[in-house]
């Protein structure tokens, strides 16, 4: 009887899941759509063993015993929507939401010409915009400074009124704000169940890929 070839390479789409494992109580959490991706890549295993050999007129230098002691396989995945969810990964971060509440208030900064300087809030007021003095002199937007009011920051223009050095007072309103800020490096290991749920157009046929633990690194 002739063996017949078939062909089982895989040309198609899917989806990729996540599921991270609790770090305290090794559970899942559920598995996330990671969203689209342009890889999905496994390698082939690398094998570390140790062997005996035979040391007998019968069995010189043939293998007699063998352990496997290491087995170690890589997965790859290329990631093309950076949602807060897959930067928190990639960052092994920790994951908040944030949180401002609509106010005014003061605070004073050393001027950097040429630098941007971070204010305490963002999301400012561009109906009530901010005013900056320095001693008892008020400085001018556009000629003396410039204001980046999403971020919340003030950049000093070089040649302006305002010197290097200079004590800069900010009165300004800032609006509410809601959002999702992720601090990076706040886990050492982040280990996942990882499932690819695809379809090959090629032999129209679904399939499926099931890692059942790996480290993401």
């Amino acid at each position: 009887m002739a063996l017949v070839y078939q062909d089982e390479g895989f040309m198609g789409s899917g989806e990729i899941y996540i599921d991270v494992f609790d770090s305290a109580t090794g559970l899942k959490t559920g598995e996330l759509d990671v969203g689209n991706a342009s890889i999905f890549a496994l390698n082939a295993p690398s094998i570390e063993k140790k062997e005996q050999k035979g040391m007998r007129r019968e069995n010189y230098g043939q293998t007699i015993k063998s352990v496997i002691t290491k087995v170690e396989q890589e997965f790859k995945i290329t990631l093309t929507d950076i949602n807060r969810e897959n930067l928190r990964l990639v960052m092994y971060g920790a994951g908040s939401d944030l949180t401002q509440t609509a106010g005014n208030g003061s605070e004073t900064l050393t001027a950097i010409p040429g630098r941007w300087v971070k204010l305490q809030k963002r999301n400012l007021s561009g109906a009530t915009k901010p005013v900056v003095t320095v001693g008892v002199e008020v400085q001018t937007e556009g000629e003396d400074y410039e204001i980046d009011y999403k971020v919340g920051r003030i950049f000093v223009l070089p040649g302006g009124g305002i010197t290097a050095g200079a004590s800069m007072t900010v009165d300004s309103t800032w609006l509410e704000l809601a959002g999702y800020k992720v601090s990076a490096n706040k886990v050492n290991k982040i280990e996942a169940f990882i499932r690819f749920v695809g379809y090959d157009n090629a032999s129209e046929r679904d399939c499926e890929v099931v890692i059942h633990k790996g480290q993401l690194e």
